[in-house]
């Protein structure tokens, strides 16, 4: 940790046989107000949540509530659409293992990084812009399948997935800090790890630009847990669904979420990949079969494994994203070869480090290069900053709202995102950053008279209404 100062905190537990034979946590939680991160301290573990939502559903389909291979033009929202041609074919595991064939940019986006919307948005986005990946139904990781779930379950079963997952998963497991809810962080006074990024002229954490709320805790990325309670729920995967001596699930639901469902070749960080089950990565750890699964978001960053013949897993979360991985699997990589006698010394890795460490310098070197070559740019607006205020809809995206705050600075925001513009090299746009790091700019359109029609913003026309 003390090599590198952009890391706000980490935890780790290590699993053999059904024991945790490691636990311990680095770092600050809150690193402003110097509040210590502990092995109680809930940090958001994004599309790791697909782990716990494959296994809900193995265990709905256990309970008989529906087939794994029953198609998803049986159930509510999609059985009502006038058109269910794209939607033909398509089974619930299709859904949880990536294979659907089908997308839909909007539905992922409202429920990750919008938030604000209504049941009935998401299900008029979900009937009229679900499009083909044009790839026979082969692997093809997104969202997608789990927000369709969501909306499965709930308008079909009166189910919501958060509440399942309380009841059936996270109070059988002792998992005291961990919940779909982000707001029980704050209402139960949790500790909870801040988010944060730390690309920066001073190269150490600052709170993320967005943030996470209740309405984008979805079903592909939605808990906050413990290395505590990330320790019991790994236990339990590894011991066929017994903790503690008690069955909380049977071994053949267990058993269902982790059998490979689909082939998928690559490479995903410390491991190779070779398919995917229900909400798993299947794959290998050097010759080592491995089942894993990764997640990340602004300012989160997490990863759980285990190598099968081996019964030896690893959790490692870390609150920030753009060095979080990498240094989760610069840890974990150590980890597990100083547990299977692959390194004799810490000296033996010495090589990864210094490579992690370069491309850090590489990442802080052109961040800076690239703020720099940005604080040169003027303004291309072709009126004063009042003339761009206003809020610009999208049927199907949400709303766009440009403001000005009490300095005069001109303010973006969308949803959970708010960001103060900057300078476009293009005329008539500006230039924000909703997410750390990745900047895109927002292009006005205007009348024959000058008169504001819209915003381009990511390929969609916002109209401007107010």
């Amino acid at each position: 940790m003390s090599q590198f100062k952009e890391i706000p905190s980490i935890a780790i537990a290590i699993v053999k046989d059904d024991n945790v034979i490691f636990k311990k946590v680095y770092g600050y939680s809150d690193v402003r107000n110097g509040i210590m991160s502990t092995t109680s301290t809930s940090y958001y573990i994004a599309s790791t949540t697909k782990s716990f939502v494959g296994l809900l559903i193995a265990q709905l389909a256990d309970e008989m509530l529906f087939d794994l291979n029953d198609e998803i033009t049986k159930f509510s929202p999609i059985k009502n659409f006038k058109n269910q041609a794209i939607f033909k074919g398509v089974t619930i595991k299709d859904l949880i293992s990536h294979t659907s064939g089908i997308g839909n940019d909007y539905l992922t986006w409202r429920y990750s990084s919008e938030g604000e919307y209504t049941t009935k948005d998401l299900i008029n986005a979900l009937e009229h812009k679900t499009y083909s990946l044009n790839n026979y139904k082969n692997f093809r990781y997104n969202n997608f399948g789990y927000n369709v779930i969501d909306l499965i379950l709930s308008e079909e079963f009166n189910l919501n997935w958060k509440k399942l997952l309380d009841k059936k998963v996270f109070k059988p497991l002792n998992m005291k800090h961990t919940s779909a809810y982000l707001s029980d962080a704050e209402n139960n006074n949790w500790n909870y790890a801040l988010p944060y990024v730390s690309v920066n002229a001073n190269r150490e954490p600052h709170l993320t630009t967005t943030q996470k709320n209740d309405a984008t805790f979805h079903a592909a990325g939605g808990i906050i847990s413990s290395i505590d309670d990330m320790a019991n729920w790994l236990l339990m995967n590894m011991n066929q669904g017994k903790f503690k001596g008690r069955k909380v699930f049977n071994e053949n639901v267990i058993t269902k979420a982790h059998a490979k469902a689909t082939e998928g070749n690559g490479n995903f960080g410390m491991f190779n990949a070779n398919g995917y089950s229900l909400g798993w990565t299947n794959g290998s750890f050097g010759k080592h079969e491995a089942v894993f699964h990764y997640g990340g978001f602004d300012g989160a960053a997490s990863m759980i494994s285990w190598l099968l013949k081996d019964n030896l897993g690893l959790v490692i979360i870390v609150n920030e994203s753009h060095f979080g991985k990498g240094f989760s699997d610069l840890v974990g990589s150590f980890a597990y070869d100083i547990l299977l006698g692959n390194v004799k010394s810490i000296e033996d890795y010495n090589t990864k480090t210094n490579a992690f460490k370069e491309k850090v310098e590489s990442k802080q070197g052109f961040d800076k290069w690239d703020e720099n070559n940005r604080a040169k740019l003027s303004w291309n607006l072709k009126y004063n900053f009042k003339n761009y205020i206003g809020t610009y809809v999208h049927p199907y995206a949400g709303k766009l709202h440009i403001k000005l705050n009490e300095k005069g600075d001109i303010i973006a925001n969308i949803g959970i995102s708010t960001a103060k513009a900057s300078p476009s090299q293009n005329d008539d746009a500006m230039r924000v950053e909703f997410r750390d790091g990745r900047g895109h700019n927002i292009q006005f359109v205007r009348g024959k008279r000058g008169e504001m029609v819209a915003a381009i913003f990511g390929g969609d026309v916002y109209y401007f209404v107010e």
